[in-house]
């Protein structure tokens, strides 16, 4: 039983481990599980391959031709499907520039411009650019395409769907509201509780039959005057 329970605690420890070293969604490649390359790297995919087919076409014909063509379009499509998912910006824009950075370069380097002037060098420069467009609009279109398949397709597995958005924000709303306050009833006197009588006090007798009324109370009695009449008379004054 131990040697059971100690091999099912190591497997759930790989799986721990498996689960811990796995990469996050957006550092993935377009397919399979493992890491993409950097976007420096994306761009080397198509600067150096565009390099090599670019020196191979102008030292034996001046031009770009279909080397250039292959290699370029090979080298950024796979910058684009093989960079990570957080670094697409890069390989999407990435065809123009390349093109402009190879091919005046290469020109220069190998003597394809010829002596003469301006117009000279002007047409020895613009003939392999002129030729090298189709392919680079070409390769720019399924570069950015490519990218933006890739925005739509490869998203964050644990985003709150649809439903719990809008769940979440109907309960902020909620909370933001205040709450509504209820007017304090006013109690009359028939709604009012009585007191009830503590145990064990005297109950008040009633009053007998034939017994006299009470005699109402004279004015001023209450501010503790004498009524009228019943003052008590001064004693002369002795002036002697």
């Amino acid at each position: 039983m131990c040697g059971v329970s100690d091999v099912r605690d190591r497997s759930a420890a790989f799986d721990d481990v498996e689960d811990y070293d796995a990469v996050p969604w957006n550092y993935k490649a377009i397919f399979g599980s493992f890491k993409g390359i950097p976007w420096w790297a994306a761009i080397l995919c198509a600067l150096i391959p565009a390099f090599i087919g670019a020196f191979i076409d102008i030292n034996s014909s001046k031009t770009v031709g279909w080397t250039f063509n292959g290699v370029f379009f090979v080298g950024a499509l796979a910058g684009i499907l093989l960079v990570q998912r957080r670094s697409l910006f890069a390989p999407m824009v990435q065809p123009p520039l390349v093109l402009a950075a190879t091919v005046p370069t290469l020109v220069l380097l190998t003597g394809g411009v010829q002596k003469g002037g301006l117009s000279a060098m002007a047409l020895g420069l613009g003939k392999p650019l002129i030729d090298s467009f189709p392919v680079m609009a070409v390769t720019t279109a399924v570069t950015v395409v490519l990218g933006i398949v890739r925005i739509f397709i490869q998203k964050d597995p644990n985003r709150p769907s649809k439903d719990e958005v809008r769940e979440a924000k109907a309960e902020l709303k909620a909370r933001s509201k205040p709450a509504a306050r209820k007017p304090a009833r006013e109690e009359s006197a028939e709604d009012r509780p009585r007191r009830p009588r503590p145990e064990g006090s005297p109950a008040r007798r009633p009053r007998p039959e034939g017994a006299p009324a009470r005699r109402p109370r004279p004015e001023g009695a209450a501010r503790g005057e004498r009524p009228a009449g019943q003052r008590r008379p001064r004693p002369p004054r002795d002036d002697r």
